[in-house]
């Protein structure tokens, strides 16, 4: 499987489970609302799944541009729909 399929397929699974879990800071499941910090986990998630990836593919992912094309603006968009859906219907 190529390298660029590999890393946004990661970050789309990883966007999903932050979106879950900011829907549940931003709903108060965890005793308290904080939409603020509920970005923050995302961001949070965003750098760790990035160095994970970064490990995994070593050389053969180089830029910045690529990074964003390929890791930051998926995990960016699924992120928020997945994050707006999940607050609403949840």
């Amino acid at each position: 499987m190529d390298t660029t399929i590999k890393i946004t397929s990661i970050h789309v699974v990883a966007a999903l489970f932050a979106s879950l879990i900011s829907a549940a800071l931003s709903l108060g499941w965890f005793g308290f609302k904080n939409d603020v910090f509920a970005f923050f986990i995302a961001l949070i998630v965003l750098y760790f799944i990035g160095q994970a990836c970064q490990k995994m593919a070593g050389d053969e992912i180089s830029g910045f541009s690529q990074w964003l094309w390929d890791g930051i603006a998926p995990f960016y968009f699924v992120w928020v729909i997945a994050y707006t859906l999940f607050t609403v219907y949840l």
